[in-house]
């Protein structure tokens, strides 16, 4: 079995099922979503399972330089520039001004816009919530300069609350993936195979239903996306995104090098996209077509949270460069209700490059997610990707309280180890960097385990598959 490269703002601790992060009390806001409890309880169970295996990289944030005139970007800047590729610059900025911007207005809060679980004498300042949504689709609404009103021109739900810990999170989040896809890149191909051949990012918050300019569902800043450009751009470039010395993020990292991009010819650059000369395989010749003229390299997601990765799919969905596939509870039956459907296949460039798979409640492993992931895994085989991101939700657990009152799926125990098992079956003998990226997961008595079985699972396939 090769071993894990775990990535993560917080190191595993004994006490971790009790969410010992001295942050936890922001975890009190909602009946379901315990997002620092997720990460330390995933972080306690890949110690316990795989003492001698799993290596823990600990990213802390470094608190922003004093602003003076000689520097005058404020906090937030990097953050707003490192996600430039996938997010709209103002919805950054606002996440990280709008618990600053909502704390200055000083008590008497306004009570439509506190998040439902605050109390007043609780001793804790209320969370900001949406008290309204925009008219999105007139195309004249723009984002109030009051933080009341923006945050309902950006969130779309009243469950993913401001909080006073999430500028510094989503800091944290952010160097994670850096320092993953570096992670991922650095390692040769015979480590990739024998070594560190899971590199598992444990963000604090989940990220998949974050759009180019919308939030919601938990997530605030799409993680994955950030990855899938990010692997793009150290395939095209080499360069770093992490300096080796200080362990910073590369200032203006998308600004840099950008004439150096290393592009295939064109006779090679289709020959790889396509897998061989069966019959079958002709489907993707006008999409290696695209690729070729959209000049960037490929990169594969595959979310198996058990509500779709919309956001992702959203930000991707004219983008042939990046094929995304998502198994996921039936949009007519739970959220995000709107999107996710088997007709939604991309559009422009990107059209076939975007495979929904939704699924009817009580889906267990045998009965459908098994055969379901084997054609998800077997197109992102045609499409050969230069690099994969998982997009890692364990809410498809059996029971999972966001999921059962509505349909739920029947997944649980060794299921998940079959699940690693069958992803790391497709990526063995291939040098393609991998990242595994924390999405959902509630059921907090399992969801360790789970996560603990399925990069477990991958690392068993590409170590039988490597040795």
């Amino acid at each position: 079995m090769a071993s894990i490269l775990v990535i993560s703002a917080e190191q595993p601790t004994p006490a971790a099922a009790s969410s010992s992060s001295p942050d936890a009390a922001a975890d009190a806001f909602d009946r379901h979503n315990r997002p620092r409890m997720r990460r330390d309880v995933i972080l306690s169970a890949l110690a316990g399972r795989y003492p001698g295996l799993t290596k823990f990289v600990v990213v802390v944030a470094s608190p922003p330089p004093p602003r003076s005139s000689s520097s005058p970007s404020s906090p937030g800047d990097a953050l707003i520039g490192l996600y430039r590729p996938v997010h709209d610059a103002d919805m950054v900025r606002f996440l990280v001004d709008a618990w600053a911007r909502w704390t200055a207005m000083g008590p008497g809060w306004d009570a439509d816009n506190c998040h439902r679980e605050w109390r007043p004498g609780s001793g804790t300042e209320p969370p900001l919530v949406p008290l309204h949504s925009a008219f999105r689709r007139d195309g004249i609404e723009r984002p109030s300069g009051n933080v009341m009103g923006a945050i309902g021109y950006y969130c779309t739900d009243l469950i993913t609350p401001i909080v006073g810990t999430l500028a510094r999170e989503l800091e944290e989040d952010a160097r994670v993936i850096c320092s993953a896809v570096d992670r991922a890149f650095d390692l040769d191909e015979e480590d990739r195979r024998r070594a560190h051949s899971v590199v598992y990012a444990v963000t604090t918050h989940p990220g998949h239903h974050a759009s180019y300019d919308c939030f919601g569902g938990y997530c605030y800043l799409n993680n994955a996306a950030l990855c899938a450009r990010l692997m793009q751009r150290r395939i095209e470039t080499g360069r770093r995104i992490v300096a080796e010395d200080d362990g910073e993020i590369v200032a203006n990292y998308w600004d840099d090098g950008e004439d150096d991009r290393v592009v295939d010819d064109d006779e090679k650059f289709v020959d790889e996209c396509r897998f061989d000369d069966n019959k079958d395989d002709e489907e993707w010749e006008p999409i290696a077509r695209r690729i070729e003229l959209y000049g960037r390299p490929r990169v594969a997601i595959i979310d198996v949270d058990y509500h779709c990765g919309n956001g992702t799919a959203s930000i991707f969905y004219r983008d042939p460069s990046v094929f995304f596939v998502s198994i996921h509870c039936d949009p007519e039956i739970d959220y995000p209700w709107n999107s996710g459907f088997a007709d939604q296949t991309g559009a422009g460039d990107g059209e076939g490059t975007t495979m929904h798979v939704p699924l009817g409640k009580g889906a267990g492993w045998s009965d459908r997610y098994e055969a379901s992931l084997r054609d998800a895994m077997s197109a992102i085989a045609k499409f050969r990707p230069q690099a994969l991101v998982v997009s890692l939700g364990l809410d498809t657990y059996d029971g999972d309280a966001v999921a059962v009152n509505r349909g739920g799926f029947k997944l649980s125990g060794k299921d998940y180890v079959e699940m690693g098992r069958l992803i790391g079956s497709y990526m063995a003998k291939k040098d393609v960097p991998c990242v595994f990226v924390q999405e959902g997961g509630y059921k907090m008595d399992v969801v360790g385990d789970a996560a603990a079985d399925v990069v477990g699972g991958y690392a068993m396939a590409i170590g039988e598959e490597g040795g």
